[in-house]
């Protein structure tokens, strides 16, 4: 019993380490005292709690299991972005980098997956086989993707993502977040969440006529637009 306290231990502080890591996105976006991954990942549980609680597709207490632990082996693997290996090569313009779209390359995904397969290994691996098998193969069902609640939690953190970017931009208008909206735009398709997000254009534009994706997701542009100029 000692020993499965002292694992849980290890495991806390790792997971707390993630209250002090920022987000890596927003640090290369020289925002001031960005918000921490932790800070992300308690909305992304949040929303998904929100979200999936009447959806008779999704297990909610499955989904909020796979939102808890889908960045918990940051805590040693650090958080990785789209366009750390472009920026590593040097000579690439920053600004229409942070325009273009957040894509892994296919070597830099199977790096970021080892990192993070090692890391949680290390977080995980003094754990009871059971605690350890919940937290291990939550993460690898978000990272598959296949499954109803690992769909819906990816959109909810692409979600996330943008809607952090939209009120960082109220107090620093100049602020590309251009990538952001463009992984929500390849990434969000539930009802629900484009709901959501026209919700939020909403409030500061007139009446939306029709709440498809299209026309959503054109308001999320001229918003960039208008943000950026």
């Amino acid at each position: 019993m000692a020993g499965e306290s002292e694992a849980l231990v290890d495991l806390l502080r790792h997971a707390g380490a993630l209250k002090r890591l920022p987000r890596q996105g927003w640090v290369l976006l020289g925002v001031p005292s960005p918000e921490s991954v932790a800070d992300h990942s308690y909305r992304v549980a949040l929303m998904t709690l929100l979200l999936t609680h009447d959806d008779p597709e999704v297990n909610t207490e499955r989904a909020l299991a796979l939102a808890l632990c889908h960045d918990l082996p940051e805590a040693l693997a650090g958080d990785a972005t789209p366009f750390d290996e472009q920026l590593r090569c040097g000579e690439v313009d920053p600004d229409r980098l942070y325009r273009s779209r957040p894509a892994y390359s296919a070597d830099a995904d199977r790096a970021k997956r080892r990192a993070e397969e090692q890391a949680l290994q290390e977080i995980t691996g003094d754990l009871p086989q059971t605690l350890r098998r919940l937290i291990v193969d939550a993460w690898e069902e978000y990272e598959a993707g296949e499954t109803p609640e690992a769909r819906v939690v990816h959109q909810i953190d692409k979600l996330e993502a943008m809607l952090q970017a939209n009120e960082y931009r109220e107090t620093i208008p100049e602020l590309q977040i251009e990538s952001f909206r463009l992984g929500a735009l390849d990434r969000v398709q539930n009802d629900r969440l484009l709901r959501l997000l026209a919700i939020r254009l909403h409030r500061r534009r007139a009446a939306i006529p029709v709440l498809d994706r299209p026309a959503i997701m054109h308001l999320s542009l001229v918003e960039c637009d208008q943000g950026a100029s």
